[in-house]
């Protein structure tokens, strides 16, 4: 009997030959290249972790937005509490903003600390699934792309109330 490449893979699963760390890779591998960071105030490259992050959440938002720019200071201050305790968490931007010098303006003066999208790149279908009708919105997923914080069909709901909700899975409390 031949086994062809999708059996093949399908039988790998089956014993335990593939890990979850192979689909890790896979989502985040689409989406890393196309992140940046700020460093010293300019643009840079984004520099890769040794290992994937277990879980990634996505906040969608612009310069432009006014409770976008009011809740991206508490975005931030938790962020820098919660990241350094949790290294298989990342927090990705994913820009709304009319012009890639407004999406590297707001980073600069929010000060984000977390990788961002490369301007126009959040529409691509991988990231743009998981956006809500309205920002800002931020929603986490697992290491297989998986959402674990969205409400049914994307319904819009405060970023605010998602940072608890990321707290406990990360944690591992849930």
């Amino acid at each position: 009997m031949k086994i062809t490449p999708p059996v093949a893979l399908v039988l790998a699963f089956a014993v335990g030959h593939l890990t979850p760390c192979s689909a890790r890779a896979d989502f985040f591998g689409k989406i890393e290249p196309r992140l940046f960071q700020i460093a010293g105030g300019k643009k840079a490259d984004y520099k890769k972790p040794a290992t994937s992050p277990k879980y990634v959440a996505i906040y969608y938002s612009a310069h432009w937005c006014p409770p976008c720019r009011a809740f991206t200071p508490k975005l931030v201050e938790w962020y820098n509490g919660f990241k350094a305790k949790h290294e298989n968490f990342e927090l990705v931007f994913a820009s709304s903003d009319k012009s890639e010098e407004a999406q590297i303006d707001y980073m600069k003066e929010a000060s984000m600390p977390w990788p961002a999208m490369k301007f126009g790149t959040s529409k691509g279908p991988e990231v743009k699934k998981y956006a809500s009708d309205g920002i800002p919105y931020l929603v986490l997923l697992d290491e297989n792309g998986k959402d674990l914080t969205g409400q049914k069909d994307n319904a819009w709901q405060h970023p605010q109330g998602v940072l608890p909700k990321i707290e406990e899975i990360v944690a591992g409390k849930k």
